[in-house]
C-alpha cells in the first residue's frame, strides 16, 4: 500500500489503474447524480455499494482527473491488490478497519467476484 501513496497515476500496474479509474468514476457518479447505475449483478458495484453503506469514516475518493493516487485509495487499492492474490483473511482483517464487518466481508466477496471480471 505504501507504494502507491501519492504515486502518479500513470505509474501505476494496468490492475491497479483500471481499479483506480473504475472507483473514482463511480464515487464521481455517486457525488454528482446520487445514485450509480450498475446493474445489480456488478460485482464491483457491489463491493462499492458496501462500502458505501458500511464506512467507518470519512474516505476521500479523489475526482477521475486527479493525477496522483491518495492515501484513502492506496488503500482501497492495497485491499484489490489481497483480493487479487487470494489472501482473503487479510483482506478482510484491512475491509474491517474501513467498514463494519458485514459490509467488509460483503465487500471483499464482491471484490473477489469482480477480480475475475476486470483480469
Amino acid at each position: 500500500m505504501y507504494d502507491l501513496i501519492d504515486r502518479p497515476v500513470r505509474e501505476l500496474p494496468a490492475f491497479e489503474a483500471a481499479v483506480l479509474a473504475r472507483t473514482r468514476r463511480w464515487v464521481h457518479a455517486l457525488t454528482m447524480a446520487g445514485i450509480v447505475a450498475d446493474p445489480e449483478d456488478d460485482a464491483f458495484g457491489m463491493a462499492m455499494r458496501a462500502l458505501d453503506r458500511g464506512s467507518q469514516d470519512l474516505l476521500v475518493i479523489e475526482r477521475p482527473c486527479h493525477d496522483v493516487v491518495g492515501e484513502t485509495e492506496a488503500v482501497l487499492l492495497g485491499l484489490w491488490r489481497l483480493v487479487r492474490a487470494d489472501r482473503i483473511g487479510k483482506a478482510d482483517a484491512v475491509a474491517s478497519g474501513l467498514t463494519d464487518a458485514d459490509a467488509g466481508r460483503a465487500m471483499v466477496a464482491a471484490m473477489a467476484r469482480a477480480v475475475r471480471a476486470i483480469g
